[in-house]
């Protein structure tokens, strides 16, 4: 073929059109979520954690624990406290982190003292129940700790944040080269440590309040965890089998998924044969390892946990 034939061809050849996203959707849809995120997190603590007096670590904890020292000062609320507390660490994030972290923290450092403001100056803070007994302890305890940890997920699926202690948590961990989980968490239980101790009227220290800070604290990063990255599982299957086509098609049909093919060799038995390999809903991969299974009796076929996905993979269903 002569080299002018070749580049007709190649001129023939169009390059595929990628439909570019909407950013100004996709910044809308970050914020609403941030928002939605910001919004869990402050009902969880003026509704819940506040009243019983459940301290969970953060600038929220902080604020539970210097509440009975301040309250002869009216104007001197949580929110005041957090809103303050937040200004000053986006100040040191802009120092010591950098502008990019600054803006990415700026929103929510804002709208989350101003939410619970306008819960402070509209609503109880026993809507949910009459007095705090010790009968409804334990529900401020799990539902505190259940709209903590889904409201900082929500945040954190969306690059956002909930702004405070996250700035200084992030400080720690860059300059003394700890890693950021080790941090978080250790902050955290440092504060609700120091929940424990009461110097009005006499020194004591309450170790069950502690106990379920510190238990808090777990449930609220189980449920972060959850939400950011596991809130609709998907699995994974690899399918090694002699019959890849069979398999293929199988899941072009039943799920209209694309696959990858690999090529692989047994080491023991020395046989070349091929690893097909989809990436599905959790309650597709029930389905198909029973399909696989009908028709390929010999495929060795396991299927693992993914947490997160990204890329050209089509999601069903709300979330």
């Amino acid at each position: 073929m002569e080299e002018k034939e070749i580049i007709e061809k190649k001129e023939e050849v169009k390059e595929p059109e990628f439909k570019k996203p909407n950013l100004a959707w996709l910044i809308a849809k970050q914020y609403f979520f941030i928002t939605v995120g910001v919004i869990l997190v402050d009902l969880g603590f003026y509704f819940f954690l506040d009243p019983a007096n459940i301290c969970m670590g953060g600038v929220t904890g902080i604020a539970i624990i210097i509440k009975p020292y301040v309250e002869g000062i009216e104007w001197f609320t949580s929110s005041v406290f957090i809103f303050i507390v937040n200004m000053i660490c986006l100040v040191l994030g802009l120092i010591f982190i950098g502008r990019d972290f600054f803006v990415k923290t700026i929103y929510a450092s804002i709208i989350s003292p101003l939410i619970l403001f306008v819960f402070e100056k509209t609503m109880d803070p026993c809507f949910f129940y009459d007095t705090i007994q010790e009968s409804k302890l334990l529900i401020c305890f799990l539902c505190g700790s259940a709209l903590f940890g889904i409201g900082i997920g929500v945040a954190m699926k969306y690059n956002g944040s909930t702004g405070g202690m996250d700035v200084i948590q992030k400080i720690i961990s860059k300059y003394l080269r700890v890693p950021m989980s080790v941090t978080m968490y250790g902050t955290d239980l440092i504060i609700v440590l120091f929940s424990g101790f009461v110097f009005i009227g006499g020194f004591t220290y309450n170790i069950e309040l502690v106990v379920y800070g510190a238990v808090g604290v777990a449930l609220v990063g189980y449920f972060c965890d959850f939400v950011a990255l596991s809130l609709r599982p998907r699995r994974t299957m690899y399918v090694i089998t002699k019959k890849p086509d069979v398999i293929k098609e199988l899941i072009y049909h039943e799920l209209d998924r694309g696959v990858t093919l690999a090529s692989v060799t047994g080491g023991w038995t020395g046989d070349d044969q091929t690893m097909v390999i989809c990436t599905m809903d959790k309650n597709e991969s029930y389905r198909m390892t029973s399909i696989v299974a009908k028709a390929d009796p010999k495929a060795f076929t396991f299927v693992t946990s993914t947490k997160e996905v990204r890329g050209d993979y089509e999601k069903r269903g709300l979330l």
